[in-house]
Order: C-alpha cells, then sequence, then structure tokens
C-alpha cells in the first residue's frame, strides 16, 4: 500500500512539473489597430507583438500579448486606448438609459462588454 501512495504520489509530481514546464500559460492577448497599439504599448509592456491574420475586417490589426496586472481588469488597464469613457455595473434593467447617457455625452460608438460570473455589464464609449 505504501508503495502504491508514493508512485501516485510521485507521478502527481511529475505531472505538475511538466505543466508548469511544457504547457503555455494564458496569454492576455488582446486586437488593436496601430494607433491603439501605441497607446497601450505606452501604458504596459507587450511581451509579444504579431499581425493578425483572419477575415479581412481584421486586416492591418496587430494582437499584443500583454503584461497586465493581475489585480486589475483590462477595464482599468488599457481600456482607454479604446475608449473613451465607460459606465460600470449597469443591469439589464438600466442598460437602455445608460447608452443614451453615453451618447447624450458624444458617444457615437458604444459596445458593452459582461463576464461570464457576474449580471452586470460595463458600457463603452468612444467619441469619433
Amino acid at each position: 500500500m505504501k508503495v502504491f501512495l508514493v508512485a501516485a504520489l510521485a507521478l502527481s509530481l511529475a505531472i505538475n512539473v511538466y505543466q508548469l514546464t511544457f504547457i503555455p500559460k494564458a496569454a492576455n492577448l488582446v486586437i488593436a489597430n496601430s494607433s491603439q497599439a501605441e497607446c497601450i504599448k505606452q501604458l504596459r509592456s507587450s511581451s509579444s507583438e504579431t499581425n493578425v491574420i483572419g477575415p479581412n475586417f481584421l486586416s492591418g490589426y496587430l494582437a499584443l500579448d500583454l503584461n497586465l496586472n493581475s489585480n486589475t481588469s483590462f477595464s482599468k488597464e488599457v481600456s482607454g486606448c479604446y475608449f473613451d469613457s465607460y459606465i460600470e455595473n449597469v443591469t439589464v434593467e438600466n442598460l437602455a438609459e445608460n447608452v443614451q447617457l453615453l451618447r447624450s455625452t458624444g458617444s457615437s460608438s458604444v459596445t458593452f462588454f459582461k463576464d461570464a460570473t457576474s449580471d452586470k455589464f460595463t458600457v463603452y464609449g468612444r467619441s469619433e
């Protein structure tokens, strides 16, 4: 029985060492146009940058692997390079009035983000 436990522990240790060493880590990838990428690079260092190969609407865009602070979210780190303003903690019930508020302050482009673990939205606006 002791041999089995030692073998199981050794196997578990070997698997964990393998995963830490050889399996790629999660990346903090963002897609940005050239001006957004320059803005992001001024705020955060990126460990890699590559051209996006994909549909025509993404031609000219870059994929940046960012060194984001693990204690803050994207909206706190680099969203200013994409949007002029945002409103957090928006519910479905007050979504329309918050979109109207952003539009009334000059945001002609409005988009949304909702984390899978929350029932709250963040509404982003950009004036053109």
